[in-house]
């Protein structure tokens, strides 16, 4: 082995998880497969992070397969940050333990660097931004309720506090019920 490589979890929305890495080489190619159990979400894509910042084309499959390479030869340099955002789809809410499997990572050579994966538990929840009273519609009854939040006068219960943090800083406020507005406005 050229070096060695660990993946794991980073940030985690309803729609989208990070992938860190660590790496004690430069990464020209990366592959891995992506569990669940129970089988909650779907990968749908992947975007952002080193692997974008270094040109690298990532795929995914609906099996949850990621791969990530360059084309013209770049490479992701040694070190540690984020490699890359999966997106996905829930298929349903509850818990899931999610794992990284089977990591191959490869040198600028073609040669495999020592890999290795992580476990995390995800909670996906079947809870839309914004709809703080959970009756599938964002309207001013939400924004009243949110207001009542952050002025004391009611305390968020279930998963009405993840659906009140809009910008998902874990502190409601001003910011939260701009950002709803928005929503309500189509912005």
């Amino acid at each position: 082995f050229s070096g060695s490589a660990a993946f794991s979890f980073g940030e985690a929305t309803d729609s989208s998880i990070e992938i860190l890495y660590s790496s004690s080489s430069d990464i020209a190619g990366f592959q891995f497969t992506l569990t669940d159990d129970p089988d909650l979400v779907t990968l749908t894509g992947a975007s952002g992070g080193s692997a974008e910042a270094a040109g690298f084309e990532v795929s995914t499959s609906d099996l949850g397969i990621v791969i990530g390479f360059s084309f013209t030869g770049n490479t992701i340099p040694s070190g540690e940050g984020v490699l890359t955002v999966l997106e996905f789809n829930a298929n349903s809410s509850g818990s899931t333990d999610v794992c990284i499997t089977e990591t191959i990572v490869s040198d600028a050579g073609g040669s495999a660097l020592l890999s290795s994966g992580d476990c995390s538990n995800l909670d996906i929840l079947d809870v839309a931004l914004g709809d703080i009273n959970a009756d599938a519609n964002i309207n001013i009854q939400d924004v009243v309720i949110l207001i009542n939040f952050i002025l004391g006068s009611a305390v968020p219960e279930g998963n009405q506090l993840y659906a009140a943090d809009l910008n998902s800083d874990g502190t409601l406020n001003v910011q939260d019920v701009v950002i709803l507005i928005g929503i309500i406005l189509n912005r």
